[in-house]
Order: C-alpha cells, then structure tokens, then sequence
C-alpha cells in the first residue's frame, strides 16, 4: 500500500492478487527470528495487513504503520481477534513509537513511494532510530530493466498493455480487467504508472472505467546499498526473489536484509 494516498479503496485492494510471490512466508521468517530475540516487529506502509496479521496469528507481537485512515480500518476489522497487533496511523518518513523493534519491514515494494533521496534518507533514518541493537531492515523492491523501460521510452510510448491481476469487483461481483500506460523519467528514475480498470457486464460490454495513477522511484543495487550504509546500515543479504534466490541479472526482485550498525 502507498504511503500516500489510497490507490485501491481497501475493500478493492483485498480483492487484487497483491503481492511478491513468498512474501508472506519470508517476512514471517524474519519475524519469527525477532521474536525469538524477544523484540517485537513493525511493517511499514501496512495497507490491509496482508503480511502483519499473519505476523501477528503466528504469536508475535507487531506494529502496522500506515498513512492511510480507511486501510488501517480495514486491518483492525480483518484482525479483530487478536490481541498483539496494533495499527498506527503515521508517515514512514517521520513516525515516533515508544518501543524499539528486532525487525522492521517494507514489503511489496513500498519503499518506492519515497520520490526523492532526501525522502528516502529520512524513512531509513527513522527506521535506524526504532530498531533495537543488531536488529534488521528487510524491504523489496523492484529490479528495474532496462530493457522493459527502453521499449516504454520506444516504441511502446503512449500504448496499452494487459496486466495479469484482473479481479472481481467486490461490490458487483463483475470481472474488472485491468490495464496499464508507463512513463519513464530516467532523470529523476521515477515511473510514472496510469492503471485502467474496465468492469464487464455478463456480455463482457464495459460498463465502467476507473484511471488511478501511480508514481514510483526506482533505484538500482548498489544505489540502495550505499544509501542504506549512509543511514548506519550493514547489508546483511541481497535476493532475487523472495524465496532467497540469489540476486542476478534477470532477477525480478532486490530483496535487502540489513542489520543496524553501531
């Protein structure tokens, strides 16, 4: 989920397939090795909860921190029955919690709604602040391919494409088919993203058509593994996907483990 402003209503955003493939099991891993260290753990940018309740229904005391007002709603109604969760609305940019953390988390890409350096800086400063002695960061972010936005700056420039998360409108039960447009800026490296989405009626007429837009800054390896050393970080790990493969060149993912320095 943003850290700005909702993209998907929360109801819409539990109905997408959201998500990198084992992110769920992965953050829960780290988790589970926090709390053995008797330390309890916070995800950032929490949205709906996907990867905190299952945190939380595993026994382990976790913090969601989101900007958002109605997706903080949503997880607080999702998780209900539990006791060691609680949700916190708050910029990951500049939050203030009374506790320190053995685990701080950002999955799904989430770090990427921070546009600028001087953002980024602040969001990890803030992270190191929480984080108790030797305690870890761990966030995923896309591998940005360079050949994907070559053909964006070409030839597909101003087009269309499918993409594969279509879903069911949890309001009207209709299949909503979800398009997309990209820009590139390679200046500033923010993508600029216009998401279509098109409900059909039984015939598969289009009955409605929803635009959202999306911005994102996009950062390379060894950019992030210098602001993360900047901000009093030790890269720990660097994966290509969240089932711990090792990062390369087609890798879909950078996955970071780093540990606060001294």
């Amino acid at each position: 989920m943003s850290n700005t402003e909702d993209f998907y209503e929360p109801e819409v955003y539990d109905a997408r397939a959201q998500g990198v493939p084992g992110d769920v099991e992965f953050f829960l891993g780290l988790a589970k090795e926090a709390d053995t260290a008797g330390h309890p753990v916070l995800e950032l940018a929490t949205g709906t909860g996907r990867i905190a309740i299952p945190i939380a229904r595993a026994g382990i005391r976790v913090v969601g921190l989101d900007l958002s007002e109605s997706m903080l709603a949503q997880a607080a109604e999702k998780s209900g029955e539990l006791a060691n969760v609680r949700w916190v609305q708050g910029d990951m940019q500049a939050f203030v919690l009374p506790e320190k953390f053995g685990l701080i988390c950002i999955p799904f890409r989430s770090f990427q709604h921070l546009l600028t350096v001087a953002d980024q800086i602040a969001c990890l400063e803030c992270v190191h602040r929480h984080l108790a002695p030797g305690g870890r960061l761990a966030l995923d972010l896309f591998n940005p391919d360079i050949v994907v936005m070559g053909q964006w700056l070409g030839a597909k420039r101003g087009g269309l494409q499918r993409r594969r998360d279509d879903y069911v409108s949890p309001d009207t039960a209709s299949v909503v088919k979800a398009w997309e447009t990209r820009d590139y800026y390679p200046a500033s490296q923010e993508l600029k993203s216009t998401f279509i989405d098109e409900e059909l009626d039984d015939d598969g007429v289009v009955v409605s058509k929803v635009y959202r837009g999306l911005r994102l800054r996009y950062v390379f390896r060894y950019e992030m593994e210098h602001l993360l050393a900047r901000c009093g970080f030790e890269v720990e790990d660097v994966f290509g996907d969240c089932f711990g493969a090792p990062f390369g060149d087609t890798s879909p993912e950078m996955v970071f483990v780093a540990r606060k320095g001294a």
